[in-house]
């Protein structure tokens, strides 16, 4: 709640200060980190919850490796990203605003491996604070620079610079002052490998993903205007509110997944999380359709009247998505990743082909429709071939039963129960 609530305050200061060409700049600027992370983080993230979980590797040693990779892929996206910009001259490219970007890279990898440690150690809490604490940090940070200091668009990249730093002592302070890891430069040939094997095929997969939700930002300011990426970016900011439901249980899932010898109990409970998460899903994106055409003007300035449309035609492709996600943290915690491929790389070419004949007829809508039929595909697909994995009938994920309706109260006296024998 409070990183959906601070995404959608930050969006409103942006657009209202900043207009729709220049958060246009903005999202075309911030895209290219996203994607290029995506891949470059090499899934460390992930392999490390898996072997924390397995507890099969002395975690003063995976600790170790892990700073080693976060060296290696720090400086493999810096390198990447700055290449990115230096051959986008021909956009209006701040340079300071581009040095304040690749000095955020380490911090948000060396903040990203670290969940996968709070994960792996089910310390969900922890791993909420990594995930939200650079939000609301950026969300005060951006009201300082941006709202009073009118820096434009060079502020919005000073408060996430910061936001950043400011959790990357946090998480120094966690692991080594608190857990005391004991970290060598030793080279842990063995156990580097096994991760970076593991996690390459995680990385593939959120490449593949971050791709799927990226790519029409970078096809619209290729192929149209800064106001027409400025007004789908809104659009898409807002519409993907719908996932951070999906994302909380995608956490738990994850590490529950990596620790527990009850597979099929798990996945029970993940399909009945499955059919609720896909309910309430359903339930705000009917309130968003409907409250869209009153709020947004309202809100992000009449400027932004275009991005209505847009917002609600995108609404049922990022509802598939949200239930994608949930499926996937099951195979991804017992170390299949590699089916999000299968099913999405199919479905991110088709993307591609649709922007290139939609975005230049209809702009930012050509390219809502080019997702929509991305995301939906490539859902479906997956859909039908996680029910193949786990051995259980689509229906039978789908179809809600009496047991459901009980659930969240039987969850609620195990955790009672737990509460009085601890």
């Amino acid at each position: 709640m409070s990183v959906t609530v601070s995404n959608l305050v930050i969006g409103i200061i942006l657009s209202r200060v900043l207009g729709a060409a220049g958060f246009g700049l903005y999202s075309s600027l911030i895209v290219v980190p996203i994607i290029v992370i995506g891949f470059t983080q090499l899934g460390i993230r992930r392999a490390t919850i898996y072997h924390i979980g397995q507890k099969d590797i002395n975690e003063d040693h995976l600790a170790s490796a892990l700073i080693l990779l976060w060296f290696y892929t720090s400086f493999l996206s810096i390198i990447i990203c700055g290449l990115v910009f230096f051959f986008s001259a021909n956009q209006p490219f701040d340079p300071l605003m581009v040095v304040l970007i690749l000095l955020t890279i380490p911090l948000l990898l060396m903040n990203l491996f670290a969940g996968g440690i709070f994960l792996g150690r089910e310390e969900i809490l922890r791993a909420n604070i990594i995930n939200a604490g650079p939000t609301l940090l950026t969300l005060v940070l951006t009201i300082l620079f941006v709202w009073f200091m009118k820096l434009w668009v060079l502020g919005a990249f000073i408060s996430i610079f910061l936001a950043n730093f400011i959790m990357f002592f946090f998480v120094y302070r966690t692991l080594i002052g608190e857990y005391r890891y004991k970290i060598t430069w030793k080279y842990h040939e063995g156990l580097m490998k096994s991760m970076v094997r593991l996690g390459l095929v995680n990385a593939v997969a959120i490449f593949v993903m971050q791709l799927n939700y990226r790519l029409d930002v970078l096809m619209l300011k290729k192929l149209s205007t800064l106001e027409q990426v400025g007004f789908y970016a809104v659009a898409v900011q807002i519409a993907e509110q719908v996932w951070h439901i999906p994302y909380a249980i995608e956490t738990i899932i994850l590490s529950r997944s990596a620790n527990t010898d009850d597979d099929e109990g798990v996945t029970r409970v993940v399909a009945t999380i499955f059919r609720f998460s896909m309910m309430a899903g359903f339930a705000a994106t009917v309130i968003i359709f409907f409250a869209a055409p009153y709020l947004i003007p309202l809100i992000f300035g009449k400027e932004f009247t275009s991005s209505v449309p847009m917002m609600q035609a995108i609404l049922p492709g990022v509802l598939f998505l949200a239930g994608f996600r949930i499926l996937n943290s099951r195979l991804t915690g017992k170390g299949k990743p590699e089916v999000a491929i299968y099913t999405f790389v199919p479905a991110l070419a088709l993307n591609f082909i649709a922007n290139i004949f939609m975005i230049p007829k209809f702009g930012g809508m050509g390219a809502v429709w080019s997702t929509n039929i991305s995301y939906t595909l490539g859902s479906i697909a997956f859909l039908v071939v996680y029910s193949r994995k786990i051995n259980m009938p689509i229906s039978e994920i789908l179809l809600f039963k009496k047991s459901d309706f009980t659930f969240f109260r039987r969850l609620s006296v195990r955790g009672q129960n737990n509460k009085g024998n601890g």
